[in-house]
């Protein structure tokens, strides 16, 4: 347990005082002891329910699209709760998205981010959890059973890897996709420890699209330190050791995508196509337009991450 608590901590990658390290090293041997003691079975009938909680700052258009997207395509029920903050500017257009939306998604509007999510997480009762933010577009049709996998202590399924997932958006390089194993349902697996250093297949700790044990994630994220998705993405990768001997597991095609057309955090310096700024994407929607999504159904991950939008009046 203090090798596997020294690992974890060297992760951080940060320089602290001793005083906070003392404290972190508590909080983390604290979480570290309860993880290792639980018995994480679940749903012992057989029955598996996911939980989506959906990240949104300032983009109701993205969003709209995301989740038009989502109900067209994925078939199976499923718990589906967008966290979501806006600046005055974009308050009226998230004020309209709850209203046609709230029949079919749960809102909770963002007071302190880290405190409203780790409520959304003890609250929920479904088996899975995944997270996706709101730039992310559905490419493929899927059906829930397909995701939601028996054991995932061992196994994250992830809706955004496939075969030509060989392009790294986030550190703008090419990527070598790892040998995948056919399973006989028609999905690929791999170990996420094989997965090239710096790329997205040895990346399992993310918020776009991969479904883990609930419970599991309850244990390990209540005691974390983050303000924000980007943050909580960060914070998550202390855990990486815990998660690389896992397998991962995708369709033959990405089921989902996300388009980096902008940026709506100042905390990281990630890249964006800057094909459509959030003010331009608000006076579509102000002018009574939607996003296009249907375009990028069937697309490649590549092609789709560098896709501008087209946009349609919405009905």
């Amino acid at each position: 347990m203090k090798a596997l608590l020294k690992l974890l901590l060297g992760r951080l990658g940060l320089e602290i005082q001793t005083a906070r390290l003392a404290r972190l090293r508590e909080r983390f041997q604290t979480t570290l002891v309860e993880w290792s003691a639980r018995d994480f079975r679940i749903a012992p009938d057989g029955t598996f329910h996911a939980t989506g909680i959906v990240f949104s700052r300032d983009r109701a258009l993205q969003l709209d699209a995301l989740l038009e997207s989502w109900f067209a395509q994925v078939d199976g029920p499923v718990r589906l709760v967008v966290l979501w903050t806006a600046t005055p500017r974009h308050q009226i257009s998230y004020r309209e998205l709850v209203g046609k939306w709230s029949s079919r998604v749960e809102w909770v509007r963002e007071s302190d981010f880290r405190e409203d999510f780790v409520s959304i997480v003890r609250q929920d009762s479904s088996t899975h959890l995944f997270f996706m933010t709101d730039d992310a577009l559905i490419l493929h049709p899927f059906r829930m059973e397909q995701v939601l996998l028996p054991d995932p202590r061992h196994e994250i399924f992830s809706l955004c890897h496939s075969p030509d997932l060989d392009w790294c958006f986030v550190h703008q390089k090419a990527q070598t996709v790892p040998d995948l194993e056919p399973r006989p349902d028609g999905t690929l697996a791999w170990r996420w420890k094989d997965g090239e250093s710096f790329s997205d297949w040895s990346f399992p700790l993310s918020v776009d699209g991969k479904f883990f044990l609930r419970e599991e994630m309850e244990v390990l994220l209540a005691d974390l330190p983050f303000r924000s998705p980007n943050t909580l993405e960060q914070s998550m990768q202390i855990y990486q050791p815990l998660f690389a001997g896992r397998s991962g597991v995708c369709f033959a095609e990405a089921a989902m995508v996300n388009v980096p057309c902008n940026a709506v955090q100042t905390q990281f310096a990630n890249p964006v196509t800057g094909a459509h700024s959030t003010d331009e994407l608000l006076r579509e929607w102000e002018s009574g337009n939607r996003i296009a999504w249907e375009d990028f159904r069937g697309l490649r991950p590549r092609e789709a991450e560098r896709k501008a939008y087209r946009f349609v009046a919405r009905n």
